[in-house]
């Protein structure tokens, strides 16, 4: 008989998480939502407890905890708001790339950096005409002695207008698809780097989500996450490894909606 009951350690996790969802984010929410606005106060809160950069690992100042810990994180957070959320658990995206794929350098610069303070970073592969087909991206990389230069642009990007750092795929010639694309780290004050105009959603208003234009980026060779041709891989793996959170978080909102219900059945008069 398979045992899928949590285990002490998971139950803590999701008490902190669920006591830290209902005194500061749900309290917050339906204001956040109106006035599309991301409460940095309570992101700052919630790395001080450790319920932001859940996966890096330890030798890089992290928790090392795994998806199904992420995941119990996720569903809380999302109880209180699935935007909230979704800004606090973007940076286990941003980092997932550089946790399978970075050298270990760069795995103590950036991850470190995650781990050291309350900072944000982005997962940057959709465009305009490249939402869901990745492949398709048509954002250039061209290598410049023993640098690379980006040129193109980004849409839809989540904390986009507060990450210190950005994963960004790019390729060598969008007529070769998968095959020519890589994946670099880029620093916010890279000159012609700018973030672009925020979105007004109809959705997740509470969370940030941007442009970003490159305009001849010169990125440092150090700076190469996935070489060309390996980076369609790497993005797709983050993917495989990311995207139960959108699951977990699904399932909070749900519960939300259940307990929400139940207790307007209880007072409800007709």
């Amino acid at each position: 008989m398979v045992d899928f009951a949590l285990s002490e350690e998971h139950r803590a996790l999701v008490e902190m998480a669920r006591r830290f969802t209902r005194e500061r984010i749900a309290p917050i929410a339906a204001e956040c939502d109106r006035d599309s606005k991301f409460p940095m106060d309570v992101f700052e809160q919630a790395w001080e407890i450790g319920l932001v950069n859940p996966s890096i690992p330890t030798e890089y100042g992290g928790a090392g905890l795994g998806e199904l810990d992420n995941a119990l994180l996720t569903e809380q957070l999302a109880w209180g708001c699935a935007g909230i959320q979704t800004s606090i658990t973007a940076n286990q995206l941003a980092l997932t790339p550089i946790r399978i794929a970075g050298s270990d350098d760069l795995k103590k610069k950036y991850l470190g950096m995650l781990a050291s303070e309350p900072i944000m970073a982005s997962y940057a592969t959709s465009e305009p005409d490249a939402g869901s087909d990745v492949a398709g991206l048509k954002t250039k990389f061209r290598k410049v002695g023993d640098d690379y230069v980006l040129s193109g642009q980004k849409c839809w990007i989540t904390n986009a207008s507060y990450a210190r750092f950005y994963v960004v795929f790019a390729t060598s010639d969008p007529q070769s698809r998968h095959k020519g694309i890589a994946a670099f780290v880029v620093d916010r004050d890279s000159a012609g780097f700018r973030v672009g105009k925020k979105e007004d959603k109809l959705g997740q208003r509470a969370s940030d989500t941007a442009q970003i234009f490159l305009d001849d980026v010169v990125v440092p060779a150090a700076n190469l996450l996935a070489p060309e041709g390996q980076g369609f891989k790497l993005a797709m793996e983050t993917f495989n490894q990311t995207r139960p959170d959108i699951a977990a978080g699904a399932t909070g909102l749900m519960q939300r909606c259940l307990d929400e219900s139940v207790a307007y059945a209880k007072e409800r008069k007709t």
